[in-house]
C-alpha cells in the first residue's frame, strides 16, 4: 500500500474514533435511572453548547496558529476522558461541570479536522477530492456509530456503565492514530483576528435576508435540540424497553442517512423557501399528534432527525448564496454559534418545564408553540427571500469558494460534535 492509501484509511480510522454510538442510546436515560431530574439534564446540555461556542473560535485559531493534529488530540482526549467519568459522576454540579468540559473538547474537533484533510488533499493538488474523502470518512463513522449502538445494547444489559467505557477507549483509540498521520501547512498568514471575526459576522447580520432566516432557523434548530435529549425519556413513557434502545439508534442513523441523500433533491425541488415553508405544517401536525397518540412519538424522533439533517445544507446554500465571497467561512461558523447559543438557551428554560410537566406532555406543546411563533415570523419578516439577482455561488473556483466547500463539510463535523451531548 502506497504512502497517500495509508494515510487516508489511517484518516478514515481516526474517524471511526470519533463515532458515538455506544453512547447515544443510553446517554439521557441512564441520567434519569440516576435519580437526575429533566431540569438538570438541560442544563447539563446548555453547559455543552455554551462551552462548545465559548471555545470554537479560539479552539480554531490555536489549531490554526501552533498545528492541528494536536487541537484534534486534545478533543479526543477530552471525549475519553468525559466518557470514561461518566458512570462515576455523583452530583448535578458534576454532570454540569462534566459537560462543559466535554464541551470544550467538542470545539477541538468542529472544523478542525476538515480544515486538516483540506490541506493535506490542498498539498498534493487532491483538493478536488475533498467532499468525496469527506464524505467517505462520515460514512466510516455513521456505520461504525449503527455497529457499536446495536453493541451497547447488550453491554448495557451486563452493566450500564459499560458502553459508556467502551465509547471512552474508542475515543482515546483516536489520540495515538492522530499522530501517525502527517502535518499540514500552518495558516499563519491567513489567520484573522477574533474581533475581526465578529465584526464580519455583525455586518452580514444587518442584512434582513441573512438575519430573519437565522433567527427563523433558530427556532426550529432550539425545537429539534430539545427533542433530541428528551427522546430517550419519551421513548420509556409509551413503553419501549430500554434494553432495546441500541438496535432502535442504530436503525435511527440508517433512517438519517437515507434522509440525508434526499438533500439534492428537496433542493431542486422546493428550494429553500420552499423547504422551510414547509417545516410549519409538518412539524405542527406531527408534534401535535404525540398529544392525541403517545406511540407517534417513534416517527416524530425520526422526522426531527431527518430535518435536522436536511435542513443544515439547505440553510448554507441559502447563505452562501448571500455572502460575498471574503469571510464567507467565517460567517457560517458565526451563524453555527449562534444556533448553538439558541439551543444553548432553550435547552436550559425548556429543561425546567419538561421536568415540570413530563416529555410526553412537554413535546406536543413544544413543538406547536415553537411552530406558531415561527409562522408569525414567517409572516411579519419574509425570512426566507428570493435570490438577488445577480448574486449566487461563483461558477469558478477561488480561494472562498474553498472557504464555503470547508465549511459545508464542517457543518457535518458539527453534527457529530453536538451528536455526542445527546443534541445531534
Amino acid at each position: 500500500m502506497d504512502r497517500r492509501k495509508r494515510t487516508l484509511w489511517t484518516y478514515y480510522l481516526f474517524k471511526a474514533t470519533t463515532s458515538y454510538g455506544f453512547y447515544l442510546p443510553f446517554s439521557t436515560i441512564y441520567l434519569v435511572h440516576q435519580g437526575y431530574g429533566l431540569d438538570v439534564i438541560g442544563l447539563a446540555q446548555s453547559a455543552f453548547l455554551f462551552a462548545m461556542v465559548a471555545a470554537e473560535v479560539p479552539a480554531g485559531y490555536v489549531a490554526d496558529r501552533i498545528d492541528r493534529r494536536t487541537t484534534l488530540a486534545a478533543g479526543n482526549a477530552l471525549s475519553a476522558a468525559s466518557l470514561g467519568a461518566y458512570p462515576f459522576v455523583a452530583s448535578a454540579t458534576g454532570w454540569i461541570v462534566l459537560y462543559g468540559l466535554w464541551g470544550l473538547g467538542a470545539a477541538c474537533h468542529s472544523a478542525i479536522g476538515e480544515a486538516w484533510l483540506y490541506d493535506l488533499l490542498a498539498q498534493r493538488t487532491e483538493e478536488s477530492s475533498f467532499a468525496r474523502t469527506s464524505g467517505r470518512g462520515a460514512t466510516v463513522e455513521l456505520v461504525v456509530s449503527a455497529v457499536s449502538a446495536v453493541a451497547a445494547s447488550l453491554l448495557y444489559a451486563l452493566d450500564p456503565a459499560l458502553p459508556f467505557l467502551a465509547n471512552a477507549v474508542l475515543s482515546a483509540a483516536g489520540v495515538p492514530l492522530l499522530f501517525t498521520l502527517p502535518a499540514t501547512r500552518n495558516g499563519k498568514e491567513s489567520v484573522i483576528s477574533i474581533s475581526e471575526t465578529l465584526h464580519a459576522l455583525k455586518l452580514q447580520l444587518h442584512r434582513g435576508e441573512v438575519r430573519w432566516l437565522v433567527a427563523y432557523a433558530a427556532l426550529f434548530n432550539v425545537l429539534f435540540s430539545v427533542t433530541r435529549w428528551l427522546e430517550q425519556p419519551a421513548l420509556e413513557a409509551v413503553g419501549i424497553p430500554v434494553t432495546s434502545f441500541g438496535l432502535l439508534y442504530a436503525g435511527f442513523k440508517l433512517v438519517t442517512a437515507g434522509a440525508t441523500s434526499t438533500t439534492g433533491l428537496l433542493q431542486e425541488h422546493l428550494g429553500a423557501r420552499g423547504f422551510f415553508l414547509l417545516l410549519l405544517p409538518v412539524c405542527g401536525i406531527a408534534y401535535a399528534m404525540v398529544h392525541f397518540l403517545p406511540l407517534v412519538v417513534v416517527p416524530v424522533l425520526l422526522l426531527r432527525r431527518a430535518l435536522d439533517r436536511v435542513s443544515r445544507p439547505i440553510r448554507n446554500q441559502y447563505l452562501n448564496d448571500r455572502l460575498e465571497g471574503v469571510g464567507r467561512a467565517t460567517i457560517l461558523s458565526g451563524v453555527s454559534m449562534a444556533l448553538h447559543l439558541a439551543s444553548g438557551a432553550g435547552n436550559a428554560v425548556f429543561g425546567q418545564v419538561a421536568e415540570a410537566t413530563g416529555p410526553m406532555a412537554f413535546l406536543p406543546v413544544a413543538g406547536v408553540g415553537v411552530v406558531l411563533v415561527a409562522g408569525l415570523l414567517w409572516v411579519a419578516t419574509d425570512p426566507v427571500r428570493e435570490p438577488v439577482s445577480g448574486v449566487g455561488p461563483a461558477a469558478s473556483a477561488s480561494p472562498a469558494d474553498s472557504d464555503a466547500a470547508d465549511l459545508d463539510a464542517a457543518d457535518a463535523a458539527d453534527l457529530d460534535a453536538t451528536d455526542a451531548a445527546g443534541t445531534d
